[in-house]
């Protein structure tokens, strides 16, 4: 089935250009492998993503990050050294994968022990499309992942991967993505690119244009939307939001980036998001620097010659056509998500 997206119901948020397949893959060696487990409608629906911002051969070079959490009522496992060292990685089974690479390009215990990372590893909890007591993922699933990642050329979004058994804004949500395209000087372009598992908010918060879309949908069922509801982690949710670009930025300019995935959010969300028992965490990563890492002149007592890295950044003040990148993409990617898990659902949702 063709992928259907919010275009294609006459929306097309912001200003700036999509790629050619208005996907995180229009990011240049960005790799995605999903694996899903049981059906729309099963009691056990869920899956897993596996995103490579580099290709399999370059995957022990770091990526600069940075991280923004609105609200932090969810889990990035791997954080701690985003934030300590500027960059990461994509736990059991991921770090199993990342040995094997290590291993069948021949390289030494040393040489590992020196491109170590902690494994990023975000979740959103599936309440209600899922059975929580039944946790049917499995080292095979992750494993599967990684290698459907080497040929999936299309992101499945909606009820797929991560994104299966999550709902936004009581209908089904999940896995959606979307890019922008934004020019340097002269002929260079950099891709922006966004994916995200959104599993959070109420109807009556939600907006498409400004239009209070979510309001007019109560109105109509007769439903009214100033009533009490379920308060607690399931009836808020969480959303995760993975940014990468090829536009060199360092780790406080990601920083920045990721917060203005959370203007795009809001666009979406309205004055919903960032509950206090939501999770609203956005990880932003530059593929563009190649960091080398490793210092090979050996130090005495623990002192050592100071060597530096040949590295590019963008200009601060040039730095606003990249936030409203971020925001334009994660408000498209939040609605795609939606549009694409329109034929999914259980018990009323």
């Amino acid at each position: 089935m063709a992928r259907m997206t919010i275009r294609d119901l006459g929306y097309s948020p912001g200003q700036l250009p999509t790629g050619p397949k208005n996907s995180i893959l229009d990011v240049k060696g960005v790799r995605v492998g999903q694996v899903t487990v049981g059906n729309d409608g099963d009691d056990v629906h869920n899956g897993v993503t596996v995103i490579l911002p580099r290709s399999p051969d370059e995957i022990h070079i770091p990526c600069y990050a940075g991280m923004h959490t609105l609200n932090g009522n969810g889990e990035v496992s791997g954080s701690y050294q985003i934030k300590d060292w500027g960059f990461g990685t994509v736990f059991q089974s991921i770090w199993e994968w990342t040995l094997k690479q290590a291993r069948d390009n021949g390289s030494s215990l040393e040489t590992i022990s020196h491109n170590y990372s902690t494994p990023v590893v975000g979740e959103t909890a599936d309440w209600f499309l899922n059975d929580v007591y039944n946790s049917a993922l499995k080292a095979e699933s992750v494993h599967q992942a990684f290698a459907n990642a080497m040929t999936q050329e299309e992101i499945l979004e909606g009820q797929h991967g991560g994104g299966a058994g999550m709902t936004c804004h009581m209908f089904p949500g999940g896995t959606g993505t979307s890019s922008r395209v934004v020019k340097r000087s002269g002929d260079v372009i950099y891709t922006v690119g966004v994916i995200v598992q959104s599993n959070y908010g109420h109807t009556y918060n939600m907006q498409v244009g400004s239009v209070p879309i979510g309001k007019l949908i109560l109105k109509e069922k007769g439903t009214p939307w100033r009533k009490e509801k379920v308060a607690g982690k399931a009836d808020d949710g969480s959303i995760v939001i993975y940014l990468i670009t090829e536009a060199p930025m360092l780790p406080h300019q990601l920083i920045r980036l990721a917060r203005h995935c959370a203007v795009g959010l809001a666009q979406v969300g309205g004055h919903g998001v960032g509950s206090n028992h939501s999770g609203d965490i956005i990880l932003a990563l530059s593929t563009a620097n190649k960091p080398e890492e490793r210092v090979m002149t050996p130090g005495v007592n623990g002192i050592g010659p100071i060597e530096d890295n040949g590295i590019e950044i963008i200009r601060n003040e040039s730095i606003d056509t990249m936030f409203k990148a971020a925001s334009e993409v994660t408000e498209e990617a939040i609605l795609n998500s939606m549009i694409a898990g329109r034929e999914g659902g259980k018990d009323g949702v």
